[in-house]
């Protein structure tokens, strides 16, 4: 759905009873702690914070926006009646038809109501929550960062997070591999500085995109036009010269310096993998040089939190079964990955149809960094945890339906991996494959189930369905 800013979508989703507002919270762990909360809810609100303390009413912080079925499925224009099977379905289905929309030139500006240059930059005019306890500092994790390669010109915008320094330094983690990592080094190897643009706040398909780990070259203001079926607006940075959201809450400019010009500590951060795995180590330092801000700005924050899901459309899922798909893998009606563990659900057509799945889940590149690969049969929604379980504990026998691959490529944060593999430099691990399928071979002599046919049930559901669901 086309937003024209992300207070339209706070607006939007306020009118639809999915927002609150908070005044008056901290945000030394108390912005964080209430977003957690929020997020452990079965119907988690979205929350915007204001008259934070320390500052001025209108400098606001929204989190939560997007981890909830309902603000999810107004983002990417997918029905709300799917369920989270049929809705990833539908958004795969949806996604062969992608044709990137160009960005234009805006006309107007709003993120450049206020501009401050060069001695005028004080990040400590916005709002910076600590989010978790343990964390090492103050950070900015919902960002749209923009670069541009220095070879070919191609913009990238990715998302990374930020530690506050001091009023215009921050230190930067962009995982080794990522494009703007990639991006950052090509300027390094000449002896430059990297130009960035950092957005803080922004119409939710720009942040989609910039999270969605696009194939190099693949312009993410091309997805998040065609996401919102609408051209991204942007103008030029005043420091950087970079194309950045025309209506953006607040960017920062500046320079990514090279490694040996200054380092600083960067965490610890409380991963999306619910631990510290990461601990704090050097990293490059960004100096800021200009701050644009709309007057009363709105910082977008994601931190990952154990129940802060993104969601089953901005997840993996489709990543991955695209790469099923890729590879040849036939009958796939559902994948859901979370938490570094992928759930495929299959209509077997040949024996070693479920093993040849979940070797090719550990074979793509999107399920990589996982510990789990569970394949269930087609009559199991691989969403709801209860049929799943239930499919492990009546269809698994685990002398024969449980594999263990061993050297698999994994990754520094894993809370798992032995410190002195780490510090070996030998960052890989073991993935459990589980078959809590039926027997192929004798399918046809698994006792049947209890559970109703589908046809029974939707013609019950359409009958009585609204009887029972009433008072």
């Amino acid at each position: 759905m086309k937003f024209e800013d992300l207070r339209e979508f706070v607006r939007v989703i306020e009118e639809k009873g999915e927002l609150k507002r908070i005044e008056g919270a901290d945000c030394e762990l108390e912005i964080g702690a209430i977003t957690e909360l929020a997020a452990s809810l079965k119907e988690c609100p979205a929350v915007l914070f204001d008259s934070i303390k320390g500052f001025p009413k209108g400098y606001r912080v929204l989190t939560n926006f997007m981890n909830n079925r309902v603000r999810e499925r107004f983002i990417f224009g997918v029905p709300m009646e799917l369920g989270d099977r049929e809705a990833m379905y539908y958004w795969k289905e949806k996604m062969k038809e992608f044709n990137p929309i160009a960005p234009v030139e805006a006309g107007a500006a709003p993120v450049k109501a206020n501009v401050l240059i060069n001695g005028e930059v004080d990040l400590f005019r916005i709002p910076w929550p600590r989010w978790h306890e343990r964390d090492g500092g103050k950070y900015m994790c919902a960002t749209s960062v923009v670069t541009k390669d220095p070879d070919t010109g191609y913009v990238n915008v990715g998302s990374y997070r930020f530690m506050l320094v001091n009023k215009n330094t921050v230190v930067v983690h962009i995982g080794s591999g990522h494009h703007g990592d990639v991006i950052r080094k090509r300027y390094w190897s000449k002896g430059e500085a990297c130009p960035a643009a950092v957005s803080l706040g922004q119409e939710p398909a720009v942040l989609v995109a910039a999270s969605a780990n696009l194939p190099w070259g693949i312009s993410e203001y091309g997805y998040a036009g065609w996401v919102r079926q609408c051209p991204v607006q942007v103008t030029k940075g005043e420091y950087t010269g970079l194309p950045v959201p025309a209506t953006a809450e607040v960017v920062l400019e500046g320079d990514m310096l090279p490694p040996e010009e200054g380092m600083e500590i960067e965490g610890p951060f409380g991963e999306f993998s619910g631990y510290y795995g990461g601990g704090a180590r050097p990293a490059p330092k960004m100096i800021i040089k200009s701050m644009l801000l709309r007057s009363d700005p709105i910082v977008l924050g994601v931190p990952p939190f154990l129940g802060a899901s993104r969601g089953v459309l901005t997840s993996r899922g489709i990543s991955v079964w695209n790469e099923l798909a890729t590879l040849g893998i036939p009958n796939v009606v559902g994948v859901n990955y979370s938490w570094g563990m992928a759930i495929i659900s299959i209509k077997q057509a040949y024996p070693g149809h479920a093993m040849r799945a979940a070797h090719a889940v550990l074979g793509g590149t999107a399920g990589y960094h996982g510990r789990f690969v569970i394949v269930v049969d087609d009559d199991i929604d691989p969403f709801n945890l209860e049929e799943v379980f239930w499919a492990l504990a009546t269809r698994c026998d685990p002398e024969t339906s449980l594999d263990v691959c061993r050297r698999i490529w994994s990754y520094k944060i894993d809370p798992r991996l032995p410190p002195d593999k780490k510090d070996a430099g030998n960052l890989t691990g073991s993935v459990a494959i589980i078959d809590a399928c039926r027997p192929y071979h004798w399918m046809d002599k698994f006792p049947p189930t209890t559970k109703i046919s589908e046809e029974l049930f939707k013609k019950t559901e359409k009958e009585w369905g609204e009887m029972l669901r009433r008072g």
